[in-house]
């Protein structure tokens, strides 16, 4: 089952996301290059953009709960970085989550198959922000367990775990 929780963002993070993407995208060009396994095709800028804003809804997130203490990774780096998006001082232990962007008309949770098996990233924690319209979004928390549980399917260019997530009634 998800819980959904809902939030609201500065109309500003969707321009700015978008800028941002373009940055990103020219300088991991030849990580998400046609012919490695990373290659998104035409879908990168748009995958990318949605990344980007859903990490800047998770910082406002984080930065309207006062007692949270975290830091957040860079938004931009000359490569991509296998770190965790956001590590949090949680109680008597620090998470490492793994933001991820579902698209507004999304109907699943994905995370990459590798990316999570990978033992060099170390993520406790995955936290799926949703767009609802230009000032809402939803969000969910799962746990790096929970996620490794869930079904194996083949996405458009990879293996990912998926949950599906129900139709309103």
């Amino acid at each position: 089952m998800i819980s959904w929780k809902n939030t609201t963002y500065p109309s500003s993070f969707i321009g700015l996301s978008d800028e941002l993407a373009k940055v990103r995208s020219m300088l991991s060009a030849d990580v998400y290059s046609k012919g490695t396994d990373k290659y998104r095709g035409e879908q990168e800028h748009s995958i990318q953009q949605l990344g980007i804003f859903a990490e800047l809804i998770a910082r406002h997130i984080m930065d309207n709960n006062r007692t949270i203490r975290y830091k957040a990774a860079a938004l931009i780096e000359k490569k991509p970085v296998v770190d965790a998006d956001i590590i949090m001082q949680g109680v008597d232990e620090i998470n490492y989550i793994d933001v991820k962007g579902v698209r507004s008309e999304g109907n699943a949770l994905r995370v990459n198959f590798k990316a999570h098996n990978n033992i060099q990233k170390k993520v406790t924690h995955y936290l799926f922000i949703q767009p609802l319209n230009g000032l809402e979004a939803r969000f969910c928390w799962f746990t790096h367990k929970e996620v490794g549980d869930w079904d194996v399917v083949t996405s458009t260019y990879t293996d990912c775990y998926e949950l599906e997530i129900p139709k309103p009634n």
